[in-house]
């Protein structure tokens, strides 16, 4: 793991950050970061970049089936002991570390059920850095946010799709490409889209039929 290779360096503290990194890997990864400030920077500035996914979401109180799921998958019940030899109290303030991480990172919280979750993927260029971030919320918006400026020509720009089974790509809208956010409201008749690609494609401004191929595509994680 050559963690001196600023891409690879960013996809780990991407995929740490968003949840992905998983098992061994996370358990490496996380006893690699004391010893690499390059590493921990990452790992902020990834932390501060998804939190502007929460900048649009109005505070709500987590239904207690939340609570009641995270705490049975986070912490089975166990055989009786003290209070001290059974780390309660430690647990406890780790659970409420963990629930404040979920609510910066969820643009709205329906939780009709404890398995509800936040749809998210990210969009990276064959470099493997990520150039947008996109998250769906319950009520089917799309917030989206485009993590650097892009040198994009002033006569195109740039197209989120859909593309489902054998049917052509339908189009969400256009991505933000400088540095900021934008929220696109899903097409009515759009089924739920977690079951597809999103593709994204460069075109002219006056162009707006479907592409035959995406420029870039990505699947949908579920956090």
């Amino acid at each position: 793991m050559n963690l001196h290779h600023p891409p690879l360096r960013d996809a780990l503290a991407a995929e740490y950050v968003l949840g992905t990194l998983q098992g061994a890997a996370r358990r490496r990864f996380e006893t690699l970061l004391p010893a690499h400030p390059a590493l921990r920077r990452a790992v902020t500035g990834w932390e501060r970049r998804l939190n502007q996914l929460a900048v649009a979401s109005p505070s709500v109180t987590l239904p207690p089936e939340v609570w009641h799921g995270l705490e049975q998958r986070l912490f089975p019940v166990e055989a009786r002991r003290s209070w001290w030899n059974s780390l309660a109290l430690w647990r406890g303030l780790a659970l409420a570390s963990v629930l404040a991480a979920v609510v910066a990172l969820a643009p709205q919280w329906i939780a009709p059920t404890p398995n509800a979750g936040l749809s998210f993927a990210a969009i990276r260029d064959r470099n493997h850095d990520v150039l947008w971030t996109v998250a769906m919320s319950e009520d089917g918006r799309l917030h989206v946010n485009s993590l650097r400026a892009m040198n994009v020509p002033a006569n195109q720009h740039c197209l989120l799709w859909m593309k489902t089974d054998d049917r052509p790509p339908m189009m969400l809208g256009e991505l933000p490409d400088q540095g900021d956010a934008r929220t696109l409201a899903m097409p009515a008749s759009m089924p739920r889209p977690t079951q597809g690609v999103l593709w994204v494609s460069m075109q002219p401004r006056s162009d707006d039929a479907p592409p035959a191929q995406p420029l870039y595509r990505t699947r949908w994680q579920t956090l």
